[in-house]
C-alpha cells in the first residue's frame, strides 16, 4: 500500500513524467511511464524519477517497519507504437496472475510428459501443460484446420459457425497459427470457452504463460500439447503432422469431428465418427 501511495506522490512530483500503468509485485515493480514530448535530457530525468521512486518507497516502507533494499539500476523498454503499448499493458495486468500461477498455484503450469490418454497411441510421446482433462474420452473434440486462403471477409462467419459447435459442447483443438485460426482463438478467449492448442516444439519443464494464457490456465480452459518433430522434418511437415494427430485425437471417440475449411461455405467434416 505504501508503494501504491508512492506512485501518486511521484505523479504529483513531476508533470513531465506520468505513471500510466503500474503493478506492485512481491519482489519487483512494473511501471509504464509517459515522457512528455520536448523534454530536455529525457533519459537523465527518467533515471532521476526512478531513483526518487526507490527512495520514497524505501522511506515509506521503513515508516511502517518494513526494511528492504532495491537492486541497482532498472530495465527499460521503449514503446514506440500503440500495439506495443497495448502489449505492455496486458503484460502488466497479467503479472499478478502469472506470479500466482508460478508460486501460489503451480499445478496448471507443471509440464507432464509423457501424458497418458486413451486418445494417444502408446508409441507416441506427448507433453502437456494445463487442463489435461480436456482429453477425457467423454469430451467431444472438434479438430480444426482453417486454410490461410480463407478471405478476411469470411473470418467472422467461420468463427460464428465454430462458436455454434462450442455451444453444442465441442472443445476446439488446433494449432491456431493461420490468421483465421487466430481469429477463432480470440473468439474462444472472449467467451471463456476451453480450447486445446498443439505445437511441434518442446515445452520447458515449467511452462511460462504468455498473452491471455495466464487467465486461461488459471480457469482450466487451456490445454497446451507438444509433440517434438522428428529430426530433419521441415516446419511445414511438422505442423501438418500435428494437425493430423489432432484429427486422430478428435475422432478417436464417438461424436468427435475433424474439420478442414477453405472458406465460410467450404467446411469439410472428414474423419467424422457418429453414433
Amino acid at each position: 500500500m505504501a508503494a501504491l501511495s508512492t506512485l501518486s506522490i511521484e505523479e504529483r512530483r513531476r508533470d513531465d513524467i506520468i505513471v500510466e500503468k503500474s503493478v506492485i509485485m512481491p519482489d519487483h515493480v512494473h511501471l509504464r511511464l509517459y515522457l512528455k514530448p520536448g523534454m530536455d535530457r529525457p533519459l537523465a530525468k527518467l533515471a532521476q524519477f526512478i531513483n526518487n521512486f526507490k527512495r520514497w518507497t524505501k522511506f515509506s516502507c521503513a515508516k511502517i517497519g518494513v526494511e528492504f533494499e532495491w537492486e541497482r539500476g532498472y530495465h527499460d523498454r521503449l514503446c514506440l507504437s500503440r500495439e506495443i503499448i497495448e502489449l505492455a499493458d496486458k503484460y502488466i495486468e497479467n503479472n499478478p496472475l502469472k506470479w500466482y500461477l508460478m508460486h501460489g498455484h503451480p499445478p496448471p503450469l507443471k509440464v507432464v510428459e509423457p501424458i497418458s490418454s486413451p486418445r494417444i497411441p502408446g508409441d507416441e510421446w506427448w507433453s502437456a501443460a494445463g487442463a489435461i482433462e480436456l482429453l477425457a474420452p467423454e469430451r467431444k473434440i472438434c479438430a480444426i484446420r482453417l486454410s490461410r486462403r480463407i478471405p478476411v471477409k469470411d473470418y467472422s462467419t467461420v468463427s460464428e459457425r465454430l462458436m455454434a459447435a462450442v455451444d453444442k459442447g465441442f472443445v476446439l483443438a488446433g494449432t491456431f497459427i493461420s490468421p483465421c485460426e487466430r481469429e477463432v482463438a480470440r473468439a474462444l478467449i472472449a467467451r471463456g470457452a476451453p480450447m486445446i492448442r498443439a505445437v511441434p516444439d518442446p515445452l520447458a519443464l515449467v511452462y511460462r504463460p504468455k498473452g491471455d494464457e495466464p487467465r486461461q490456465f488459471a480457469d482450466g480452459r487451456l490445454l497446451l500439447l507438444s509433440r517434438v518433430a522428428a529430426p530433419g522434418l521441415s516446419r511445414y511437415d511438422a505442423w501438418h503432422g500435428i494437425n493430423d494427430a489432432l484429427a486422430d485425437f478428435a475422432t478417436s471417440t464417438t461424436g468427435g469431428l475433424s474439420l478442414y475449411a477453405t472458406s465460410a461455405t467450404d467446411f469439410r467434416f472428414s474423419h467424422c465418427v457418429s453414433d
